[in-house]
């Protein structure tokens, strides 16, 4: 069984999904703001084929920066009480994580299933991952055994972008909903805005992302900005540096203010700084470590396991790169003028 899980985080809905190893008639998922999920949601057998055991459920009525609890049941069986948040408003305090690269066939998952127990106990509201979620897109039982160690996934909401490992297999979409085509898109929670890009190559290049890019970020209002995408704009590690994505991106990150970017494909730890743009590569997820360098625009660099750490409020926005034994490897603030 896969999940559950939720997904299509909204102010007042969410969207909880679940694979089932059967086919299943009864499927439900019982909600509410306390344990006992006094809530009934079925699934409409219209929506969900009989050619899948993948369930959908859409819960409506919630309430924005509110945190509930929910179970699923599918015939005799019964899961566990998991959480989800829904999207806080612009004045509320959020955390979140990221990380990328968890890939983890390699090791039979076991650094991959490390870090996300540590992430499970910082309990964010939601989780972004760069990229590289397993190491063949195209393989059904190497998202089993994403899901599988990801512990996490069941009481924060996952907000994927595609690698190049993903190979835009048809998993990737069957498992995640996502907003705008789902290969890039972008979202408001509390007081920052989110904008997840597809940096390889097939989708980088293309005019209508590029156009897409511009209008979101023009049209941004939101205290902070953080974009995530798999290919690093600068590394100091085996791929390094991205010709193309400096390119095509770089200038639009620094006009429209951008205050952090995400990326990973690198298996390591870096963080450095461009004309105020703060750039990131967290590829430690699981995936075979690479060693480290440095270079002009490095801040910190590091051989290690991690995972990203934010909370952000409408004045700050507070970063820590995370050891899986909790440990803090870096750490920096940005503060904004009310």
């Amino acid at each position: 069984m896969i999940g559950p899980y939720s997904q299509n985080q909204d102010f007042n809905s969410i969207t909880i999904l679940w694979e089932t190893n059967i086919n299943t008639t009864k499927n439900e998922v019982h909600w509410g703001e306390t344990p006992d999920c006094e809530n009934v949601t079925a699934e409409c057998n219209e929506i969900n084929s009989l050619l899948t055991n993948l369930h959908k459920v859409l819960l409506n009525g919630l309430s924005p920066s509110t945190k509930y609890y929910y179970k699923v049941i599918s015939d005799d069986f019964e899961s566990n009480v998991f959480s989800f948040h829904t999207t806080f408003k612009e004045k509320e305090t959020i955390n979140f994580v990221v990380y990328g690269d968890t890939r983890g066939t390699w090791d039979n998952w076991q650094n991959a299933s490390i870090i996300a127990e540590s992430i499970e106990e910082k309990n964010p509201c939601f989780v972004l991952n760069t990229g590289d979620l397993v190491d063949d897109g195209d393989y059904h039982d190497q998202w089993i055994y994403f899901f599988s160690v990801s512990s996490y996934i069941q009481n924060s909401t996952l907000y994927p972008i595609l690698g190049n490992h993903e190979s835009y297999g048809c998993w990737y979409f069957k498992y995640f909903i996502l907003p705008f085509n789902e290969r890039w898109y972008s979202l408001n929670n509390g007081p920052v805005h989110f904008i997840g890009l597809d940096s390889n190559q097939k989708n980088a290049f293309r005019l209508y992302q590029l156009i897409w890019l511009i209008k979101d970020l023009k049209t941004n209002t939101q205290t902070f900005t953080i974009v995530f995408f798999h290919h690093p704009v600068y590394s100091s590690s085996n791929h390094g540096s991205t010709w193309y994505i400096k390119l095509l991106w770089k200038n639009i990150f620094e006009k429209y203010n951008v205050d952090i970017v995400f990326n990973g494909h690198d298996h390591c730890y870096e963080r450095g700084k461009v004309n105020n743009v703060n750039y990131v590569v967290t590829g430690g997820g699981g995936a075979p470590l690479y060693d480290v360098g440095a270079n002009w625009w490095t801040i910190y660099s590091e051989k290690a396991y991690h995972y990203c750490y934010v909370s952000a409020n409408q004045t700050q926005l507070n970063f820590e790169a995370v050891k899986p034994d909790g440990s803090i490897i870096d750490t920096f603030t940005i503060n904004k003028l009310n």
